[in-house]
């Protein structure tokens, strides 16, 4: 899992991820995401909280959401990427956002990424 500052982004600008790939830390082997048919990807935007803020944990709504399922998660070969327009960020205040990166291959659960986005108050 990979944990810390995502990016600086804009929330008035479309935010396109670069190509992110699962390597095998034991082999270097690389998995190929566009092999694999039962397939998802889930890519949330979240406002920070303080531990209770919302209830009981992950229950936090997601602010922006990329996915398979709504298009905006793609598997361009082995990796895969994601892209936020600028309406779906421009919802977003200035400030800290949790992101997390959820995939599931064949039922099982990862959460690759947890992490931090700065947004920024764009043009």
């Amino acid at each position: 899992m990979y944990t810390g500052q995502i990016a600086a982004i804009s929330n008035k600008a479309t935010w396109a991820s670069p190509t992110f790939e699962l390597v095998d830390e034991d082999d270097g082997t690389t998995t190929d995401l566009s092999a694999v048919s039962a397939l998802d990807i889930v890519v949330t935007i979240k406002a920070q909280s303080s531990g209770d803020d919302y209830g009981a944990v992950g229950s936090i709504p997601s602010l922006a959401t990329a996915s398979i399922e709504n298009g905006k998660v793609s598997v361009p070969g082995p990796g895969f990427n994601w892209q936020f327009e600028d309406t779906d960020l421009s919802s977003l205040n200035a400030g800290t956002y949790t992101l997390g990166v959820k995939i599931t291959i064949d039922g099982f659960i990862v959460d690759l990424i947890i992490g931090t986005v700065a947004v920024l108050e764009g043009n």
